[in-house]
């Protein structure tokens, strides 16, 4: 294992402050309570305490996050020096365009199975939609050209694929693996249902740690260029983060974030996880 992450030094935005109109079986806007709202964002950004923010907030009946209604900020951002990763949603192909020149990293949260993407998220939308969006990105971010440009197009782009979404069951996270493979993501970084009050998920319960062992193991076999990263987002329940954190190293990971690490010699990333190159 390479490093581990503790965020302090990423401020985490909400541009829709504690709304999102899809209320997601897994989340019901609960996480974003935890952001800060977008109008007071530049306040505590210009203390100097952050070095980025993560651009999030929730999405709209079609899974799109309102980022170009927010544009003056971003520029703001962006000429502060502030880096940006954005958790960008379902944005449309002029809509990638204009915003992939203020964004450094990307993180998009990858879904294959449409049945999960029509009753978890309540989304009108496909596994396909999830691939194009992956695309989109990389195209806009690599329009210079070249395979130089194309791998560090891949490298800003960080899905995040969540072991469980559908209440607490695997369904569809290996087609997702698989559907990745003639891509060749630059890093996938995945997340482990947390069952939240107030949730329609609230009371399930986690998933099983070797249902989690089955997919590290089947994305290391599939994707075997790909660094693996375990993200912030996974249960807090005694010695479910050490078991995690055993596995990623068992499989090769290249990092984990909220977990206290048992390398000694793990770099320490003060940022969101998708900034650790």
């Amino acid at each position: 294992m390479v490093f581990n992450c503790v965020p302090r030094r990423t401020l985490s935005v909400s541009v829709t402050g504690e709304e999102c109109a899809l209320h997601c079986n897994h989340c019901n806007g609960h996480y974003l309570q935890h952001m800060v709202p977008i109008n007071a964002a530049r306040r505590m950004l210009e203390s100097g305490e952050y070095r980025s923010i993560l651009l999030s907030g929730g999405s709209d009946s079609h899974g799109r996050l309102p980022l170009m209604e927010h544009l003056a900020f971003i520029e703001w951002v962006h000429e502060q020096g502030i880096r940006i990763n954005a958790h960008v949603g379902l944005q449309s192909d002029e809509d990638v365009r204009a915003l992939s020149p203020y964004f450094d990293k990307v993180s998009l949260d990858y879904v294959w199975d449409d049945g999960t993407i029509h009753d978890v998220y309540h989304l009108q939308r496909s596994g396909a939609d999830y691939l194009h969006a992956t695309q989109g990105w990389v195209d806009a971010f690599s329009a210079a050209g070249g395979s130089e440009a194309l791998w560090s197009a891949k490298q800003r782009v960080n899905l995040h694929l969540t072991i469980g979404l559908k209440g607490g069951v695997v369904v569809g996270e290996y087609a997702a693996i698989d559907s990745l493979i003639a891509f060749q993501p630059a890093s996938l970084v995945f997340l482990v249902l947390i069952p939240t009050e107030g949730t329609v998920y609230g009371n399930v319960p986690v998933v099983p740690i070797d249902a989690v062992e089955s997919v590290f193991a089947y994305a290391r076999l599939k994707l075997p260029a790909t660094d693996l990263v375990l993200g912030c987002m996974h249960p807090r329940v005694a010695g479910y983060g050490e078991q995690l954190e055993h596995l990623a190293g068992q499989y090769q990971f290249r990092g984990v974030v909220g977990v206290k690490p048992s390398a000694e010699d793990a770099e320490q990333v003060e940022e969101c996880c998708v900034f650790y190159k």
